[in-house]
């Protein structure tokens, strides 16, 4: 996903007066955290000292939360018990903001699944299901009433809990379909009929060899799946298949979208949530089917890098697109007006920044110690380069003897520079002014009183650190050696 595709789902999000509706199986996720350090004298199993108990909407709730979190106008609708985790069910929508009257207070009991983790890892989880959820035909009619054309799509979020009967949610479908309202199903039936006309479902691979009765076999089982949702007028069937990625059937076609790699992955809980929810957005926008999916299988990359059910939002699409910005520019090389972007985001995510500045003429030992002591200090060290120009007039015209072009080329190497910014000026004050830096970085051969910009970082809250330099090395006496050696 490029910055231009970004953008343009940014600004259609904010334009857009329509909203999304969704429909489905509510339930709450609570996680126990907590350390493992023996084992019971009862039996052979672990004691989980719990430090901590967090609640997040889970089923239905995660999507509503998932397309909140993306800026999208929503309503949920479900059913919670009459119960202590109903309530706590419905003080997470009230903080989310999440327009749910139509919650109905159904079934004796909330769906609940308890995780129990220890080091990031699950160590078992138990699952407390409602016993009944029944609708009555007001209560359906309640729901019917709600498809209007101020919606632009309806997901159907079905976890088999026994809200969305096949009945109702033939009813939804139709009524969308009269309205010209997308219908997107997340199925857990194993007969396809009950999503028939939706414009488009999403199984996971496993779901999907459920409709076909066929065992992995790729060839007979795609062929079943294109006979399916053609006898069923579904025109888009879209099967997630985790690192495989994403399989995109229509009646005459299939097409792979492969998975964003994540750089780790802690939980898949909640991925495929994220997935409907993040199409929905896209096709909600006007953006066609293809881009949808390439921006669900970024999105759901992105989600399992966390633990437990947690939503995408969009500052962490904004934090990826970034951090492919700085990945193809291996040279490390930014304008002013660049530099100012990324710190924005970085310090959008709480990021540390930075800054120091020289001529780094001839880089040797004492620049390599003394930048990599300045990153030790920061998450996202900028190092601000004198021009060719702007050493002259400091240090006269026989220097640089390195240009400034092959100087920041050494210095990109360096793993301990995240960004490189030229200035033509005697000092950086601009640069430091327009990126309000947390740290102004130079060696203890200044005084604090003596460092450009020290009076400036007070305003912002920055302050000034000095590097302990290695003794007697410079550019400046390697300069000297090399011209009394050619004399």
């Amino acid at each position: 996903m490029n910055k231009h595709i970004y953008n343009e789902l940014i600004t259609k999000i904010r334009t857009t007066k329509k909203s999304i509706l969704v429909i489905g199986d509510l339930m709450l996720d609570q996680y126990i955290f907590g350390e493992i350090d023996r084992i019971s004298p009862e039996a052979p199993v672990p004691i989980l000292k719990a430090k901590r108990i967090e609640n997040r909407l889970g089923g239905a709730g995660n999507v509503a939360n998932n397309l909140i979190n993306l800026g999208v106008q929503t309503t949920l609708i479900g059913a919670i018990g009459n119960d202590t985790n109903g309530q706590s069910f419905l003080d997470l929508l009230k903080t989310k903001k999440i327009k749910s009257n139509l919650v109905f207070k159904k079934s004796d009991r909330t769906t609940t699944k308890v995780r129990s983790i220890a080091s990031n890892q699950q160590l078992i989880r138990q699952d407390f299901d409602s016993n009944s959820i029944s609708l009555n035909k007001n209560d359906e009619q309640k729901i019917i009433n709600q498809i209007t054309k101020n919606i632009s799509i309806i997901i159907l979020s079905d976890y088999a809990k026994g809200f969305l009967t096949v009945d109702l949610s033939q009813k939804i479908i139709k009524k969308a379909n009269k309205n010209g309202v997308k219908v997107i199903a997340d199925p857990k039936a194993s007969n396809m009929d009950k999503y028939r006309e939706s414009f488009a479902i999403t199984p996971n691979n496993k779901e999907a060899l459920l409709f076909t009765g066929i065992d992995n076999n790729d060839n007979k089982h795609e062929k079943h799946l294109i006979q399916l949702i053609q006898k069923n007028h579904i025109d888009n069937l879209i099967v997630t298949n985790g690192e495989k990625g994403i399989s995109l059937f229509t009646a005459k076609s299939k097409k792979q979208f492969p998975a964003i790699s994540p750089k780790q992955v802690f939980d898949v809980s909640g991925a495929g949530d994220t997935v409907i929810a993040t199409i929905a957005t896209a096709l909600h926008v006007g953006l066609d089917m293809e881009t949808s999916i390439q921006l669900a299988n970024l999105t759901a990359g992105i989600v399992i890098q966390k633990i437990g059910t947690e939503a995408i939002n969009l500052n962490d699409l904004e934090s990826y697109i970034f951090e492919n910005d700085l990945n193809d520019n291996p040279e490390k090389i930014f304008s002013a007006e660049k530099v100012f972007e990324i710190v924005k985001i970085l310090k959008k995510n709480h990021k540390s920044i930075g800054f120091t500045n020289g001529c780094f003429d001839i880089l040797h030992s004492g620049h390599v110690t003394y930048l990599a002591e300045a990153k030790k200090q920061v998450d996202f060290l900028i190092l601000a380069l004198n021009t060719d120009h702007s050493i002259k007039k400091i240090k006269g015209p026989l220097r640089p003897i390195v240009d400034e072009q092959n100087r920041a080329k050494v210095l990109a190497g360096l793993s301990s520079v995240d960004a490189i910014v030229f200035f033509n000026e005697n000092t950086p004050i601009k640069l430091i002014k327009l990126i309000q830096p947390d740290l102004l970085i130079k060696g203890n051969d200044y005084k604090v009183s003596e460092v450009v910009g020290h009076k400036e970082i007070k305003k912002w809250k920055g302050e000034v650190k000095l590097i302990e330099l290695i003794p007697g090395q410079s550019s400046s006496n390697i300069i000297k050696k090399i011209n009394q050696s050619e004399s």
